[in-house]
């Protein structure tokens, strides 16, 4: 049985506070977690230093009390993080933690306790699973067995399930049993069978596109009468790059801006072109038909 534990405490030194609302993530990996908690610290007293408590092995610790980084004292799982006045504070915990695994059959056990130094109106915990893991069911287990106490939502992020707690109190126990889903080799090639069809289907399908754009394409034919030299390098210019900008041309012809309007306006009015207005431009294409 594999065993993944969890734990947060936060402790300011002084008890004479509460907290309003708590919301802590944890994020699970294969073999550690990423724990984040946000929490709104409503002391009616200073605290003379604000002491988190978290595990030995915690790592790339960071703190944020009102949108202020902290240079925590790190004293092997405590993190003395400096004072904080009477009111109202946001508090921001972050780190990450591995743990050893233990394995016995097919499950995966993950063991959190959120602990808060005062009793909070909402203690929120969201435990988002390790990619590919979901909750088993079995006739012979209750609900219970699986996830203690009973989740208050279930959804899913579109590749993970997380599993959403909420109380009112301070300290909150959390077991999930969880289990990774392994492909069997019939539903590999279910699997494998279906790409190769929708593969098939897609390349006949583009395939089919493309003969018909080519036929639509030939029955397009450009009205080119007969040009000075000047208007036809600007035809030529059209031809060879679709629709452009009025300045293209000019770029690409080298003639003044004015010689260029003076060129699209007769083309459009013998209809070899059409002119699109956007704003102070203009694009020019060939006109088809």
């Amino acid at each position: 049985m594999k065993q993944l534990w969890v734990a947060l405490l936060i402790l300011p030194i002084v008890l004479a506070s509460n907290i309003n609302t708590s919301d802590t993530l944890v994020d699970v990996q294969k073999n550690s977690a990423t724990i984040h908690t946000e929490m709104t610290l409503m002391p009616i007293k200073d605290i003379g230093n604000l002491t988190l408590v978290l595990t030995q092995d915690a790592q790339k610790i960071e703190v944020i009390v009102d949108g202020e980084k902290r240079d925590c004292v790190i004293l092997k799982e405590f993190a003395r993080c400096g004072s904080v006045t009477n009111g109202t504070h946001t508090v921001n915990v972050t780190y990450e933690t591995s743990y050893p695994i233990a394995e016995s059959g097919e499950n995966t056990i993950i063991k959190y306790t959120d602990r808060l130094p005062y009793p909070a109106e909402k203690q929120q915990v969201s435990i988002k699973l390790p990619l590919g893991y979901i909750i088993p069911r079995e006739k012979d287990k209750d609900e219970d067995f699986y996830v203690t106490p009973q989740a208050t939502d279930t959804y899913s992020d579109g590749q993970r399930i997380i599993l959403y707690f909420e109380q009112k109190g301070q300290e909150f126990p959390i077991s999930i049993v969880a289990r990774q889903v392994v492909a069997t080799q019939t539903g590999w090639m279910i699997a494998a069978f279906t790409a190769i069809t929708i593969a098939i289907i897609t390349s006949y399908i583009v395939v089919h596109q493309r003969r018909r754009t080519k036929q639509k394409q030939k029955k397009k034919t450009i009205i080119v009468p007969t040009l000075i030299d000047n208007e036809q390098k600007v035809v030529n210019f059209l031809k060879e790059n679709g629709e452009v900008w009025q300045k293209q041309i000019q770029q690409a012809t080298q003639f003044s801006k004015a010689k260029v309007s003076r060129i699209v306006r007769n083309l459009e009015e013998r209809g070899v072109i059409t002119k699109t207005i956007y704003g102070n431009t203009n694009k020019i294409a060939l006109k088809t038909k």
